[in-house]
């Protein structure tokens, strides 16, 4: 190799591509504008954090993985629809002012356009303050916070949707059992009125206490009508018509009174009261059973509606999303310096090998 290689290494490895990606950085490559928010996902329950924060105030943090999920939703490909039927994202990063090596193709595919969006939007947790950092990058300012803004609105609804399934699984098998037995309270009562309609009374023991109270009311007129009689007699004949009504008197409340015990025994061959109360003892002790199970479903549901208000995620927004006053990126002093050091290493390299080469030839 003729001398002076080293120079023609030097300007092809070195010089050349240093001034031409200079030349991008300096006067092609497009200004992209950075804006960022922290939130962070919080709940109720003190018992998912071993650091206590209510006693300062603040509700507790919620375990690593419902901020976790919130991570992954931001990133998903479920986002990048929200995002682009409210902002037209694909428009706003194919836009041919755009250079050429920051431009998102036109024809990209879905998946080339997740994947492209992975360098512009970026999303981090930090394990330490469980604090979750929205970074996005833009090729305008309003754009940037704009993009920001609209993903902290649908975090917001997902928060929400996460909290409403969860309040339905936690209450959905208490409120049908409650409605089970709310059903079984209203075939009980209708049983019970039934049963008072068809034998006429309101309790068995009412009228079991009603039918004691006549007898012991006949018995006491039967008792002092006889004391009649026997009076009577020492004074009349039997064929005087007051011991003929007297008599009368006696049979007809002898009659009543074996009437009343027929219908407390059920000698007549009817309903006996006492098979009466034993049918309504067990109608009432099926109500009160049903109505203890509803009182029972009506407590649990109530206790699982706390525990899931005590289970809901909040979503605290801790710093807004930022408006930026200048651009960021390209850092371009970085990235020519950078260059120029791999540049350099390669030129430096290649010369080595090719003095090498220049020494075993």
């Amino acid at each position: 190799m003729r001398p002076g290689y080293r120079s023609i290494l030097f300007l092809l490895l070195f010089a050349l591509p240093l001034a031409v990606y200079s030349y991008y950085e300096m006067f092609a490559s497009s200004d992209r504008y950075h804006s960022d928010s922290i939130i962070s996902i919080t709940q109720d329950d003190s018992s998912t954090t071993s650091l206590d924060l209510t006693v300062i105030g603040l509700p507790a943090v919620a375990d690593d993985k419902d901020a976790l999920t919130l991570v992954t939703f931001i990133t998903s490909l479920d986002m990048l629809h929200y995002l682009e039927s409210k902002l037209q994202l694909r428009q706003h990063y194919s836009d041919p002012a755009i250079d050429w090596m920051s431009r998102l193709p036109a024809e990209a595919s879905l998946e080339d356009f997740h994947a492209f969006l992975a360098d512009y939007i970026v999303v981090e947790y930090d394990l330490t303050s469980r604090l979750v950092n929205i970074h996005v990058q833009a090729f305008s300012r309003d754009y940037a916070q704009k993009i920001v803004t609209t993903i902290l609105d649908r975090s917001q609804i997902f928060v929400d949707s996460l909290n409403s399934r969860v309040t339905l699984e936690q209450t959905k098998f208490f409120e049908n059992q409650l409605k089970a037995s709310e059903s079984r309270v209203r075939d009980a009562k209708t049983e019970l009125l039934k049963f008072q309609r068809e034998y006429g009374l309101l309790t068995t023991d009412t009228e079991a206490a009603m039918i004691n109270a006549s007898i012991g009311t006949l018995n006491s007129l039967l008792i002092a009508k006889q004391g009649d009689l026997d009076v009577k007699r020492r004074e009349l004949t039997e064929n005087s018509p007051v011991i003929q009504n007297l008599t009368a008197e006696i049979a007809s409340l002898t009659k009543q009174i074996s009437q009343e015990k027929e219908r407390l025994s059920g000698g007549s061959g009817g309903s006996a009261v006492a098979e009466l109360a034993a049918q309504f003892r067990e109608i009432q002790f099926n109500l009160e059973f049903v109505e203890t199970i509803y009182r029972s479903n009506l407590t649990q549901l109530e206790r699982a509606r706390v525990e899931a208000v005590q289970r809901l995620k909040y979503l605290v927004i801790v710093t807004t999303p930022s408006l930026a006053d200048a651009s960021l990126f390209p850092d371009r002093p970085y990235n020519i310096g950078t260059a120029a050091m791999l540049l350099l290493i390669l030129y430096f390299v290649v010369s080595l090998m090719v003095a090498i080469v220049r020494e075993h030839a």
